[in-house]
């Protein structure tokens, strides 16, 4: 690996990609752009405008000719699970878009094979490098929240509403709760079983620890926020910019926003810009990533355990993939 500039790669680069991966990449001096996979007739804007080395149809095409040190991986996501295998059966490290794979099993062989060939994978859980969830969880230590509770309402729902969106919300209860769950209950409303109207869950974890997850599409606007509570201490966020910690009847407040950094866009404040250094660091110091292919497998498998007890299906619907990123603003 060349010490002074990591060459790497990016498939896919289509609206969420050109808000949060690229512009944090451009902005590394140890980042060299040299390859884009791309499905557009015609990508040179996109080679001029973010000055990728070469751009190319294929994923195998991009790795028959480059030789890579990291690849940022940000297709929709029926296409994840390909295109991680190969980077990694070509000993290149993978940055993966949320989720890893469609079903928890190839999730899980993914990681399998990360740890085979000793490749740093990511999964970009960004919330959990946001930074007001970042200070939120620093509250309570190693034991975690006593009780947690994370949600994340919108207007409408989408083909597997709960596994698109509540995902972030079911890692970051894993992360503040500590432990892996031992009970799960959960209730999901609606008449359809692959566009809900949301869960409601409620699981205990090995710590003792209590999460609760919201996640309801019959809402009256988009809202983010999470509660939790132990050790006599109140944290209260809302994101992507506000959090709150009460100690002893004393609340300190920080609010991450534009008026008062003068610099605070989705990009810093929803935690995507400190994924992209977090992971190119780690393929620096060959570290795990707080994020690896393995903490998203357990993530995916809690989340299944949720859909499972709400009655909502753990697979694919036969026919039907997800809307993608690349060309919406959905789903984050």
């Amino acid at each position: 690996m060349n010490a002074q500039r990591l060459r790497v790669g990016v498939i896919g680069a289509g609206n969420i990609a050109s808000i949060a991966q690229l512009p944090t990449l451009v902005q590394r001096d140890d980042v060299d752009l040299a390859a884009l996979v791309s499905r557009r007739k015609d990508p040179g804007n996109l080679v001029r405008r973010w000055g990728f080395g070469a751009a190319y149809r294929s994923v195998e095409d991009m790795l028959a000719s480059q030789d890579l040190d990291a690849v940022f991986v940000l297709t929709p996501r029926s296409e994840h699970a390909h295109a991680v295998q190969l980077c990694l059966d070509n000993d290149v490290d993978v940055f993966c878009e949320k989720p890893l794979a469609p079903a928890t099993e190839e999730a899980g062989r993914l990681a399998d094979l990360a740890d085979e060939r000793s490749r740093i994978l990511m999964v970009d859980f960004n919330r959990r490098y946001a930074p007001v969830y970042v200070a939120g969880r620093e509250a309570f230590g190693e034991k975690g929240a006593t009780f947690c509770v994370a949600q994340k309402n919108r207007p409408g729902s989408e083909y597997r509403a709960t596994f698109e969106n509540a995902i972030h919300m079911v890692d970051l209860l894993r992360w503040y709760c500590g432990g892996e769950p031992v009970d799960v209950a959960a209730h999901a409303a609606g008449d359809d079983p692959w566009e809900e109207d949301g869960v409601a869950a409620i699981i205990r974890f090995s710590t003792g620890n209590t999460g609760v997850l919201m996640a309801a599409r019959t809402a009256g606007a988009w809202n983010e926020k999470l509660d939790a509570y132990g050790d006599g201490k109140t944290v209260e966020v809302r994101a992507p910019e506000t959090v709150s910690t009460t100690v002893s009847g004393v609340t300190t407040s920080r609010e991450l926003s534009a008026e008062a950094y003068g610099w605070a866009t989705a990009t810093d404040t929803l935690g995507f810009s400190a994924a992209v250094h977090h992971f190119l660091d780690r393929v620096a110091d060959r570290a795990q990533p707080l994020t690896s292919g393995r903490e998203a497998v357990h993530t995916q498998r809690l989340l299944d355990r949720v859909l499972a007890a709400s009655g909502l299906p753990t697979e694919e619907q036969d026919g039907r993939q997800w809307a993608s990123h690349a060309t919406s603003g959905q789903g984050r």
